[in-house]
């Protein structure tokens, strides 16, 4: 079962050593394919040896095949920010995702998503076409350094979870008069 795995998984060329993959419950790359077994090596740097006639069956998601990564933060401003600071900030994150040629346009937006429990909430929704992971943590920190300068611009802040409690003085009630007689 894991020599016929094994022809499988080196015929149909869907795990080369170095990809980046989920197999099943385990992450890592991918240090050896074998006829019995594939060795992948965790973040934790452990080394999982994965049967493969168990791999034949299991769900296989490969990092390295990506064409393109999802950037998705939510950017939550305080509920100080007015209207006008709020289309500029909206204006420049936009303005942001298209002059960066990484950034696919068709697909990249920023919107106004909800009014969050402690801040107004701008959902960011783009793909990166770079080649790996490390390609992509850059351009996603240059973005989001990016958005810090644009709400800095702006003249309003990003928000902290925060609750505001108000707080009513009561007057206590005044006893009741005794009747006059």
């Amino acid at each position: 079962e894991n020599v016929f795995g094994g022809i499988f998984v080196l015929s149909d060329r869907s795990l080369l050593v170095g990809d980046f993959c989920r197999l099943g419950q385990h992450v890592g790359e991918v240090e050896d394919v074998g006829l019995r077994t594939t060795s992948l090596r965790t973040p934790g740097r452990t080394l999982v040896h994965v049967p493969n006639g168990t791999l034949a069956t299991m769900d296989l998601e490969n990092f390295s095949r990506r064409d393109k990564f999802l950037f998705n933060p939510t950017i939550a401003l305080h509920y100080e920010t007015s209207r006008v600071q709020l289309e500029q900030v909206l204006i420049g994150i936009r303005r942001l995702l298209i002059d960066d040629a990484r950034i696919e346009a068709d697909t990249s937006r920023a919107r106004l998503i909800r009014f969050g429990s402690s801040s107004l909430d701008i959902e960011v929704f783009a793909y990166a076409r770079v080649p790996d992971y490390l390609a992509f943590l850059a351009v996603q920190e240059e973005i989001l350094l990016g958005v810090m300068d644009v709400v800095q611009k702006a003249g309003t802040a990003l928000a902290v979870p925060s609750h505001t409690m108000y707080v009513r003085q009561e007057t206590p009630e005044a006893p009741a008069r005794p009747a006059t007689a």
